[in-house]
Formats: C-alpha cells, sequence, structure tokens
C-alpha cells in the first residue's frame, strides 16, 4: 500500500518564485489573494480530514495572520485532480515579496479513516508551534490578483506507525505551490486489459495510478521505491473506473506548461522495502497554460 511504515522528513517543494506581472492596473499598492488546497491521493484510505485554523504569510512590512472564524474541515481525498477547496478568497495583501507562508492546523480535529472504516487521529507534527510552512518564496505585483494552490502530496506524507501495538498515522506534507493561473491538466483513459508487471489494473491488489516525471524520463523511481539513476515523481493520479462510461481514467491537474513524462504502475507495489517497481510504457505529454492534454494508455 501507499501508506508508509516509516517517518519522512518534512519535504516542501524549495526556490519556488512565482513572479505575477500585473494585469488589472490601477494605482494601489495592494494586491489581492486567493489561496486553496489541492491533493496528490494516497490509497488505503477514504478520508484525510485536516483542520484549518489559520493562514500566515511573511512579507512586506513583516507578518500577516488570517485567522479563521470557524475551522475550516477539509477531506483532502475528495480535492484530486483539478479541484481544490478554497482557505482564502479575495483577501488583500500589500504587493511584493513573501518569504513564506504557514498554514495554521488543529491536529486534535484531523483525522483519517481507512479502506477498512477504522478512524485514527492524525498527527502532524510542528502543526501546534509552527503550523505547516512553506518557505518557497513568490511575489505579487501591485494590483494584481495571484490564485495560488497548495498541493498535498499524500503518497509522500502519510506515514502509518505501529509503535507499541498501537497504529497511529503521521501527516508529514511534502507541498508544493502552484501558481493557479500558469498550469494545464494532462487527462485520459486506461485500458482494462492493461497490465502492469503481470497484474491488470482490475486487480483488487493493483491500485493503478499514473505517476507524472518532469521532462523526457527513462529510468522510473516510485514514491518510495528507488532505483539507480532513476527520476522520482512529481505528482501522480489515482486511476479510477467511470460507472456511467465503463471506462477507466485518470486527471492530473495543476501542471506547469512544459513536457512530462507519464507512466502506469500498480501503486499498491509502491511501498517501503520494495526494490522494484512495474511500469506501464511511457508517454510523453506537453502541457500548456489552461488547456487539456490528453494522453491514453
Amino acid at each position: 500500500m501507499s501508506i508508509k511504515t516509516r517517518n519522512l522528513a518534512l519535504l516542501f517543494a524549495g526556490g519556488l518564485l512565482l513572479a505575477l506581472a500585473g494585469c488589472n492596473g490601477g494605482g494601489s499598492s495592494d494586491a489581492t489573494l486567493n489561496l486553496g488546497v489541492t491533493d496528490t491521493p494516497v490509497d488505503g484510505a477514504q478520508n484525510v480530514v485536516v483542520a484549518f485554523t489559520g493562514v500566515d504569510l511573511m512579507g512586506p512590512g513583516g507578518q500577516q495572520s488570517f485567522s479563521f472564524s470557524s475551522e475550516k474541515s477539509i477531506d483532502l481525498l475528495q480535492q484530486q485532480g483539478t479541484n481544490s477547496a478554497s482557505l482564502l478568497a479575495g483577501v488583500t495583501i500589500p504587493a511584493g515579496n513573501y518569504q513564506w507562508i504557514r498554514l495554521d492546523i488543529d491536529a486534535a480535529n484531523s483525522y483519517i479513516i481507512t479502506s477498512t472504516g477504522a478512524k485514527y487521529p492524525l498527527t502532524i507534527p510542528s502543526s501546534s508551534q509552527t503550523g505547516l510552512k512553506l518557505v518557497s518564496g513568490f511575489t505579487v505585483a501591485q494590483g494584481d490578483i495571484a490564485d495560488f494552490v497548495i498541493d498535498f502530496n499524500l503518497r509522500q506524507s502519510i506515514t502509518q506507525s505501529n509503535a507499541g501495538g498501537i497504529t497511529s498515522y503521521i501527516l508529514t506534507p511534502a507541498l508544493r505551490l502552484i501558481n493557479e493561473q500558469q498550469v494545464g491538466t494532462v487527462s485520459g483513459s486506461v485500458a482494462s486489459t492493461l497490465s502492469i508487471g503481470g497484474s491488470l489494473i482490475t486487480a483488487t491488489t493493483c491500485s493503478p495510478a499514473v505517476y507524472v516525471y518532469p521532462g523526457t524520463v527513462t529510468v522510473l523511481d516510485g514514491f518510495n521505491v528507488s532505483v539507480s539513476g532513476g527520476t522520482a515523481p512529481l505528482t501522480s493520479a489515482t486511476v479510477s473506473l467511470n460507472n456511467t462510461t465503463g471506462v477507466y481514467g485518470y486527471t492530473v491537474g495543476f501542471l506547469a506548461p512544459g513536457s512530462y513524462t507519464l507512466a502506469v504502475t500498480c501503486a499498491a507495489d509502491d511501498m517501503a522495502g520494495a526494490t522494484t517497481l512495474a511500469f506501464s510504457a511511457a508517454q510523453i505529454a506537453t502541457v500548456t497554460a489552461n488547456t487539456t492534454t490528453t494522453v491514453n494508455f
């Protein structure tokens, strides 16, 4: 399964500078911010609910805080593909350079429901002291409307622990900050007859997913399985059956323009301790902003 059984270091996509050119004009020294959250899914869970209490920004003039009047409990597993849930909508912020974003979390009201229906608390290290901080910098121009989304990569983030014979789950998020105005989508179908390493994608043991890699890649890693010379996936999407059409499909949203390598794997095999991971034949997708690219397997 893709819920890992080892602790992970908190990973943040670093070095990201989103410079938004002014598009609305105006003489105000302020800008407008919209901020949402989306999810790269994980297997073995029905719900992953995180209770957000606010957002903090460090930028021109120091820290600016937005505390919610009531918690926003968001099921991250419902925010897949091109879906996202809003944290901030139309808030006014000073234009200029920002050093970080921090998400304030109520860990006591955050939880996971596994595929068996069992509910467990979701431990979020340091959330009560420092929240979840993205140290990526970004710039918002005067008069702009900035649309950002934060991607929670749950395939990398959920750790299962059985210490002392007690099952618990830890969320140590791998987060990406994305400029929503400059992204595209890849979507397509997957043949039900596709076999991965001898297993049909329809097998209950498979949990098929499309893994996405930046650029043209020939040696593919998993999120947990690494091989010599391999490249780690950027994100992934679950392959699911459309009960109306009877077709298996997937959607990967929030991809920056450029070329990507896509391949199908049985995500259930992408687990700690595994040394190999089988993939379908890879395909190349070219993504442009505000456009959906079709790639079928």
